[in-house]
């Protein structure tokens, strides 16, 4: 007998990596990592913010970027930054940009770095966010053998 609710392990992965997310300090995007061996078991898990030690981003109100947004405040007709500039500000990112000049670490850094170099190489990286460039580099340095974000899949040859 099969159970038609129970999810795939890559869904069963995901719903894990957003929930790792909430954890996140960041101002602008909440993003979770979840790396899994082989025998699909949790070996790190990550989410983005300032490193320990470093004042958080949200929690601290430490972020470059996070103090150029528009959260609906007005002056009479016209949008206004959240620094009190006009916007749009030149400042500001978009939600969900490029990092940029984030002080954070990033969610699939924090859970490759979480887990023991044995575990890495063959597993699976769930993410909520298609990794940035630098996260790439980082996952081939680490051999991890597959990636899966809410909208892609990729799978890593190594010679």
């Amino acid at each position: 007998m099969t159970d038609a609710k129970r999810p795939d392990w890559d869904t069963y992965f995901l719903a894990g990596a957003h929930w790792v997310a909430t954890r996140a300090d960041c101002t602008r995007s909440a993003v979770g990592a979840i790396l899994v061996n082989a025998q699909r078991e949790v070996r790190g898990t990550g989410y983005n913010g300032a490193p320990s030690g470093v004042p958080g981003c949200a929690s601290a109100a430490a972020c470059p970027r996070g103090r150029h947004w528009h959260d609906g405040q007005m002056v009479g007709w016209y949008p206004v930054c959240a620094c009190g500039e006009p916007w749009p500000c030149p400042a500001a990112s978009a939600p969900n940009s490029d990092y940029g000049n984030c002080t954070a670490d990033h969610a699939e850094r924090n859970a490759i770095r979480h887990s023991a170099e044995r575990d890495r190489q063959g597993a699976t990286l769930y993410t909520t966010r298609a990794p940035c460039p630098f996260c790439w580099t980082l996952i081939r340095a680490a051999r991890i053998a597959r990636v899966v974000c809410p909208t892609a899949r990729w799978t890593l040859r190594y010679s």
